[in-house]
């Protein structure tokens, strides 16, 4: 039996705050696959649509018509890459043999390792990503069209072929006036499908700090090669998230990422730590059942695919736990640490 955990019946702690990139957990940048590079006369990506699929060799790709703009990024960490004059494809013209892009559906996004992100066509269509000032990285709003494209060229020159592969996701803008979220740029970029449009949440993280994250931020945290983490159950079912300790490191104390932000001490010295269902139940974890355990984890995925209406769209699993402390539905992780 998982003797430190308890069932309690709590109210929902809504709380609104920026959104912050889950910088412990690594981004799309920084997780993706970094195997040799693929010839210009192989196929380097495969286009999934309505009407059937279709391969593109680099050339191909480059034969298409090119969208231009400038893309940078802000790193997990707050690190900025400036915007670089960026050439690749919409992802319009991309799917345009193969049925175009349905308006209420969603395109995703799938590296050579297998991580994958998801965005709707409407957001797409829309230019809605969250940008960031250049030089101090504070949120900020730009003037001119946001466009999503499978690049290949960046400053002048293609795409380093050890680090990045030969296409990686790009938002480009017709001004250098911006940077967007880094878990944006994949690299590698190997398959885009269209797909059906997936429901966005927040999960709320609460400690010292406070950070709200999203469905992508979790996911890019979660990507295989990053800190995915999976856990088989007794009847052989794998459930695939992050382990609790880390996300707790994100919010614990005033070091969200440098070094082991993990707070070793205060998780040694005792507390409890709430996770909380959107109907209202909660669990209760101790500090040190939870302490480096890579077998206690928050899920999203069971056996490959998205939760069960159940449990998601999140559950807290693992090893030693009873049926009953394994809580679905989280919307809220608090630390409870001690005051100063």
């Amino acid at each position: 039996m998982f003797m430190s955990v308890r069932r309690l019946l709590s109210p929902i702690l809504c709380l609104s705050a920026g959104v912050l990139l889950l910088g412990g957990l690594g981004l799309a940048t920084g997780c993706s696959s970094d195997e040799g590079a693929t010839g210009e006369g192989e196929g380097v990506i495969e286009v999934v649509g309505s009407e059937g699929s279709k391969t593109y060799t680099l050339d191909e790709i480059r034969d298409m018509p090119a969208t231009e703009g400038y893309w940078g990024m802000k790193s997990s960490t707050g690190r900025i890459t400036p915007p670089v004059k960026t050439k690749g494809v919409n992802l319009d013209d991309l799917f345009e043999e193969v049925g175009g892009l349905p308006d209420d559906q969603a395109v995703g996004i799938v590296a050579k390792d297998g991580y994958e992100m998801t965005v709707s066509v409407a957001q797409l269509r829309e230019g809605k990503f969250i940008t960031y000032d250049m030089v101090t990285g504070d949120e900020n709003d730009v003037d001119g069209p946001l466009t999503a494209i499978v690049a290949y060229e960046w400053d002048g020159q293609p795409f380093d072929p050890q680090t990045d592969g030969p296409l990686r996701m790009a938002i480009v803008s017709p001004a250098q006036n911006q940077v967007t979220d880094g878990h944006w740029s994949v690299k590698w970029v190997s398959r885009v499908l269209v797909k059906a449009i997936e429901q966005d949440w927040v999960l709320t993280l609460t400690g010292k700090l406070t950070e709200e994250m999203d469905r992508p931020t979790f996911e890019t945290g979660a990507a295989e090669g990053c800190h995915g983490t999976d856990w088989t159950d007794g009847e052989g079912n794998v459930w695939t998230g992050i382990p609790l300790y880390l996300l707790v490191g994100r919010v614990d104390d005033d070091n969200v990422h440098e070094g082991p932000a993990y707070n070793r001490d205060l998780a040694e010295a005792g507390y409890q730590v709430r996770i909380a269902a959107a109907d209202g139940q909660s669990a209760e974890i101790a500090s040190d059942a939870m302490y480096y355990n890579k077998e206690l984890i928050v899920a999203y995925k069971l056996n490959g695919e998205a939760l069960p209406d159940d449990y998601w769209p999140l559950r807290l699993v693992g090893k030693d736990m009873q049926e009953s402390d394994m809580l679905g539905q989280i919307t809220q992780i608090e630390a409870l640490v001690p005051a100063e």
